[in-house]
């Protein structure tokens, strides 16, 4: 009876320590963890007050949590990508309180899933209390530590010395009638190309684009990956090259790229 119950013990700490190690692999890769307002589990905002107890809990395992009503740092909204997105869901039955906790990044998938937290008590609001702690044990072996990813150079087209120089490609690829050109600015930026970004209302990282007149000249989406925006409505992208914020875009089969300013 010993041995077995050694056995069990065991399998229970590797068990443990597994999921402790699978967070580590995937939650170590994101800053900020934002809690919803209201999660999927929820008739209203905080019933039960869920999603302040989920904040505390977080941050007791050294993550770094934002409420959704909270503003976001200013690298994370640079950057949707160092943020992930925790929701509580239930699996509830008659005698038993069931929860988990979801982890979903910036393109809406599931990065990790807590374990069952569970609680037999009648009570409500005890009962759902109890269950998301015992939620948090998934982390009892482990603490947060983001570690920052290393993002790869972009490539980086040769400008010529004369500026609006036209690059046209040497070889075309079959089927392809596509011309391409590339106008360089020596980035230089004309006052028509200064844009102040301000954050859609109820969107987490899409911009408008506005000039010194209050005129909106670009409606931005994040792309998913980091400095990178697709341009609303037209086949064009905005992303930044050495510090410069680039427009590229297609007109009439050509693609056009200059350099412009934002200030978000």
């Amino acid at each position: 009876m010993k041995f077995q119950h050694k056995i069990t013990t065991l399998v229970i700490f590797l068990f443990t320590f597994s999921i402790a190690l699978n967070a580590q692999e995937q939650l170590n890769d994101y800053k900020y963890i934002v809690v919803q307002e209201q999660f999927s589990c929820q008739k209203k905002a905080n019933d039960y007050q869920l999603n302040g107890l989920t904040q505390f809990l977080l941050q007791k395992q050294n993550f770094k949590v934002l409420l959704e009503s909270e503003s976001l740092p200013e690298d994370a909204v640079k950057n949707g990508c160092l943020v992930v997105y925790a929701d509580v869901t239930e699996h509830s039955n008659m005698f038993k309180t069931k929860l988990k906790i979801n982890f979903r990044n910036c393109n809406n998938q599931v990065v990790f899933t807590s374990e069952e937290g569970i609680s037999s008590d009648k009570e409500y609001k005890v009962a759902y209390n109890i269950a998301l702690r015992n939620t948090i044990k998934t982390f009892q072996n482990f603490k947060h530590n983001y570690k920052v990813k290393k993002v790869s150079q972009p490539l980086v087209l040769e400008e010529e010395d004369t500026p609006d120089t036209i690059v046209k490609p040497q070889e075309k690829t079959p089927n392809t009638v596509l011309k391409t050109v590339v106008e360089t600015t020596n980035l230089k930026v004309s006052k028509k190309d200064l844009y102040t970004a301000k954050l859609i209302p109820g969107s987490v990282f899409c911009y408008q684009l506005k000039t010194d007149n209050n005129t909106i000249a670009y409606t931005i989406l994040f792309s998913g990956k980091e400095d990178v925006y697709v341009v609303k409505g037209t086949d064009a992208v905005i992303y930044k090259m050495n510090a410069q914020w680039i427009l590229a875009q297609y007109k009439n089969d050509t693609l056009v790229t200059k350099a412009i300013n934002i200030q978000f």
